[in-house]
């Protein structure tokens, strides 16, 4: 005899492939022409992004630019100039098989260093960490119920599981015209501008999501008036931006993450025809991650009271969300100007960029160590020196609670920097504060037994079997274990010794009202 089952279907997620890599972009960089030589590099900074990203013939292709910026000084007392120049990069990944995912791809910058060849030659080489992980979506299908009146007992049991809804990365165009405070001089050259990228209130809605947020605009230049010397303004922009993403809900978890892509800009002349205008224009990256934790009750075990029953069963791996969320961590420290270097006089720039080292697991809890690296660019007192610059590097670590971790669990972790302010305390020390956001995907992958339908065969039971048997508890024993045994009800074995809400225990009596089955 073959039972019908009541069922239903759940997709789910299954993380099938994760790789990290280091890969390099490096290459000479040439003074143009119109640049005067390099005595002393300030500054050097790099920002990779993934460009291009294909499947094909089992591999992954990626194709990325790292755009360098060089702050450097022309002469001991000279205005600080700047270079910028991209470097192309690119890396092929193995993937496991040809079933299809899911596969997102993100890349940072691990380190920069750089040689100078000769006044107008310089090399650069850029560590970039590339990490992509691929998630196969699959159909779930739970046996759930039974008929009333059918002859099988089950056993339900609870089980959760989530699914990635969304891992995609969208395109954020602002174009905008900054203008010169009134109290600065007109723009001559600007010698570095960078955005930084604010995450706001983001709001869920059915199959879309609006993201807000600001970018902060840091702006070096040097003032057309001799006398102006090097000048230092910032602008803040606000954006809302309203984008579609299928399958999102209120019920979503989501996290969102802002890189700036490309950055173009000209000076321009305003109504006065003065030079005191940028046009701006910004390609902001958002990366939007979703997922949905669900839950349902499925049949885990059965057994047939009027025959034997043969249940069909599957094992396979199932991920099961542990934790996934946002916390935030206040660093202080202090940046002490080193003696024998040029005293500050004025912060021009104070830049942290955060990279965690290692994640760990212990005491049900994730362990996440790193570096925030800052970066200093100041101009100097008693000195002949305009500017100067100062790179420190401090150690922090962050602990995130959760409930039930182990050790086999894949964690994902991400930290970025939310807002970093300073104070100038003395002509030797820069008092730092900085917020770091962290988020952390918690998954567990287990291996679960999955009832997928039974057949009852006829069990020819003896007439002279007694109509009540006495059994006494042993260790491990559970009340289902036991009508499972001799083919009865638990409700009857319940209500007939009286154990409503009670735990049964080793050596109790148990009264079993069915012809004994041995």
């Amino acid at each position: 005899m073959q039972i019908d089952f009541k069922n239903e279907t759940m997709p789910i997620s299954e993380l099938k492939w994760n790789r990290s890599v280091t890969l390099m972009a490096e290459g000479d960089v040439i003074v143009p022409d119109i640049k005067p030589d390099i005595h002393e590099i300030l500054l050097s900074e790099a920002h990779p992004v993934i460009t291009t990203q294909n499947i094909s013939g089992g591999k992954l292709n990626l194709l990325g630019i790292a755009t360098v910026h060089i702050v450097y000084l022309p002469e001991p007392d000279g205005l600080p100039k700047s270079i910028e120049t991209r470097f192309d990069f690119q890396e092929s990944l193995e993937l496991p098989d040809n079933d299809p995912m899911e596969i997102s791809v993100n890349a940072s910058l691990e380190h920069i260093e750089f040689s100078l060849i000769n006044s107008r030659k310089l090399n650069i080489k850029t560590a970039i960490s590339v990490n992509a992980q691929g998630y196969k979506k699959q159909v779930l299908t739970l046996l759930t119920d039974v008929h009333p009146d059918s002859p099988l007992k089950i056993r339900k049991k609870h089980l959760s599981t989530f699914r990635i809804v969304a891992d995609t990365k969208r395109d954020i165009l602002m174009t905008e015209s900054l203008e010169v405070p009134s109290a600065k001089p007109d723009i001559d050259e600007i010698i570095r501008l960078s955005v930084k990228p604010r995450k706001g209130e983001c709001k869920i809605g059915s199959g879309n999501i609006l993201l807000k947020g600001s970018l902060l605009i840091d702006t070096l230049y040097c003032g057309l008036d001799a006398e102006a010397g090097v000048q230092h303004m910032e602008h803040e922009l606000a954006f809302s931006e309203l984008q579609d993403v299928e399958e999102l809900d209120e019920d979503c978890l989501c996290n969102v993450t802002y890189d700036v892509k490309n950055v173009y800009y000209t000076v321009k002349e305003d109504a006065n025809g003065e030079d005191r205008i940028i046009a701006l224009d910004v390609i902001l990256q958002a990366r939007i991650t979703a997922s949905k934790t669900q839950s349902s009750e499925m049949i885990d075990d059965c057994y047939s009271i009027v025959g034997v029953a043969q249940p069909l069963m599957q094992t396979m791996p199932l991920d099961e969300l542990l934790s996934e969320g946002i916390s935030h961590k206040s660093i202080k420290e202090i940046l002490t100007v080193p003696d024998g270097v040029p005293a500050a006089g004025a912060v021009y720039n104070l830049q942290c960029k955060p990279k965690i080292t290692e994640v760990s697991i212990a005491d049900e809890a994730i362990t996440i160590q790193g570096k925030l690296a800052a970066f200093v660019l100041y101009g100097c007192v008693d000195s002949d020196k305009p500017m100067y610059s100062l790179i420190r590097e401090f150690d922090f670590t962050h602990t995130v609670p959760v409930e039930g971790i182990t050790g086999s669990a894949h964690c994902e972790c991400g930290v970025t920097e939310q807002g970093v302010s300073f104070t100038l305390n003395a002509a030797s020390e820069i008092e730092l504060r900085c917020v770091l956001e962290f988020y952390v995907r918690a998954v567990d992958r287990k291996e679960i037994t999955l009832l997928t339908g039974c057949d009852i065969e006829e069990d020819n039971i003896p007439t002279d079997s007694p109509s009540m048997v006495i059994y006494f508890v042993q260790k491990g024993d559970t009340l289902w274990d036991i009508a499972k045994h001799y083919k009865t009800d638990c409700d009857r074995l319940t209500t007939l010794n009286k154990l409503e809400n009670a735990p049964i225990f080793p050596g109790q009596k148990i009264l079993i009202p069915r012809p004994a089955q041995p």
